[in-house]
């Protein structure tokens, strides 16, 4: 069993236009309206790729059941601790005759410490069947990374791989004392990690080998849209696949990415594999207009057009 943070999920709301006008009346031509978050995206993909998987995290309000019961439909299992506040919602705009796509966030509800120790013993109970946690997305008010760092030694205390997936901000307060399966920095804000620009070749591989240095077994950095980096301390991997025509949707690109590394590489511990079935994930979900992969078959056909090579 596969299981997914997420402490600060929204709902992902996306609004399809021809165009947009500033400051005027903007009518949408269609909506789509899906549960979000980091961890909430790589477990629905995972879900498709047809592992056993579970999302947890914080969950309120009106909302809850509408996002459980969709998570539901495509086999993800649910285990929320609830708080008294509503989900927020993250809206994601598309302009077609622009190919333009803009995301607006709202800001998190505040955690209140009454439900820390509940989310941690739901969190220790859900480790006993774990095989691997995957922990993403950002942090609502009333968390610290601390509280990331307390999930990571109690998933190495059972011995359970931990992937991360979030911002070098919190990242960097993750690595000390601590046992790390992937590592894969949410670089959608940034080109830069570590001081270091990802763009250039040289920058990206002393930046993994920073982050491998620090305990990592293996690094995913993203560099452009669908352009990954992937090593470990004595492999490394390069891959891109091409997006072909502009009905692609990038919200959850990297997360179906991520699922399709990690589903392929339980598999075949082989990171030149799980790069291209991740790449074929990616753009699964670049064509889906859901924040996950369309299908396995789909995105085992596609992994066909990714290009990946061994550069150490």
């Amino acid at each position: 069993m596969i299981v997914t943070v997420t402490l600060n999920p929204a709902f992902d709301h996306l609004l399809f236009f021809s165009e947009i006008s500033m400051g005027k009346l903007n009518r949408a031509v269609s909506t789509l309206r899906m549960p979000g978050g980091k961890g909430i995206n790589v477990a629905g993909s995972l879900a498709v790729l047809g592992d056993e998987v579970v999302a947890t995290g914080f969950l309120g309000g009106q909302g809850s059941r509408a996002f459980e019961g969709s998570l539901r439909k495509i086999g993800v299992t649910t285990s929320f601790t609830y708080i008294d506040q509503e989900i927020r919602t993250d809206f994601y705009i598309i302009e077609d005759k622009k190919n333009r796509q803009s995301l607006f966030i709202e800001k998190s509800s505040h955690i209140e410490p009454r439900y820390l120790n509940s989310f941690k013993a739901n969190f220790k109970r859900l480790l006993h069947s774990a095989k691997l946690v995957e922990i993403g997305g950002s942090l609502p008010k009333g968390i610290t990374p601390n509280f990331i760092n307390e999930l990571i030694l109690s998933a190495n205390k059972k011995k359970v791989k931990v992937v991360l997936n979030l911002q070098e901000s919190i990242l960097k307060e993750c690595l000390a004392g601590t046992s790390l399966f992937i590592v894969c920095p949410d670089l959608r804000e940034t080109c830069y990690i570590f001081g270091e620009d990802i763009c250039s070749p040289a920058s990206r591989s002393k930046a993994v080998q920073w982050l491998l240095n620090k305990g990592a077994e293996i690094v995913i950095l993203k560099y452009g849209d669908l352009c990954y980096f992937v090593a470990k301390k004595d492999e490394a991997w390069e891959g891109e696949i091409k997006i072909e025509g502009s009905n692609v949707i990038m919200l959850g690109v990297r997360d179906g990415m991520l699922a399709g590394f990690i589903h392929n590489y339980l598999k075949t511990n082989d990171i030149g594999e799980a790069l291209k079935f991740g790449l074929g994930a990616a753009l699964s979900t670049a064509l889906n207009k859901m924040n996950y992969i369309h299908s396995k078959k789909q995105a085992e056909e596609l992994c066909v057009m990714a290009k990946v090579r061994k550069i150490a």
